[in-house]
């Protein structure tokens, strides 16, 4: 079977890759040389933010076909603007990935919420956090990240534990707390609420946030 290598999307500006964003490809390229005459599958998530041209998906495809990735292996999945709603996504379209030898890649600090998401979704990739992330302890990007991943967290184990309702109100609140320290979240945060209130009706109150 195939070896796939699913890269979460980050911010990208008017079609350039952000350093986040770029270095969880060039991470991904990394591993993708480390199985040579293996068929290996990239496969790029996230919408765009209002007023954006292009996809978080799209921009990464791009970035990996300007360095001689064959259009063939590369699939943009441009849905999502958090974790659950791009690996939804990604594993509605392509189911088989749920078997496949795959990988997660996404930012250091992220790594224990995107497994755990992952696996509540039924899905068991190895996951792995980009070497050339821009940020690191202790600079103060790391402490917002690290602030950020430690809401989140508790915002997906009590979802799986208490339903969706539930992990929402806990959600809202953590985001209003966020919004005064990291204000850029602000409109990442409506879009993602505005989401989860179109999908209620299809939802259980089992589902993860």
């Amino acid at each position: 079977m195939d070896m796939a290598i699913v890269i979460l999307g980050a911010s990208q500006y008017d079609g350039r890759a952000s350093k986040v964003l770029a270095a969880r490809l060039d991470e991904a390229l990394a591993i993708a040389g480390e199985y040579p005459g293996n068929n290996v599958h990239f496969y790029t998530l996230g919408a765009n933010m209002p007023g954006d041209r292009f996809t978080e998906a799209q921009v990464a495809k791009t970035y990996l076909l300007n360095r001689n990735v064959d259009e063939t292996r590369v699939h943009a999945i441009p849905k999502g603007n958090d974790t659950l709603g791009s690996l939804e996504a990604v594993l509605k379209e392509h189911a088989l990935l749920i078997d496949a030898p795959s990988y997660l890649i996404t930012d250091p600090l992220h790594t224990v919420r995107a497994k755990l998401i992952a696996r509540q979704l039924g899905w068991t990739p190895k996951v792995k956090g980009a070497r050339t992330c821009p940020y690191s302890f202790p600079q103060k990007e790391w402490w917002g990240g690290l602030a950020h991943e430690a809401g989140g967290l508790i915002v997906a184990i009590l979802t799986g534990l208490l339903g969706k309702t539930a992990g929402e109100k806990i959600r809202g609140l953590l985001y209003n707390v966020e919004a005064l320290i990291r204000p850029r979240f602000k409109t990442r945060h409506g879009l993602i609420r505005k989401n989860s209130s179109n999908n209620t009706d299809a939802s259980s109150d089992n589902d993860i946030e």
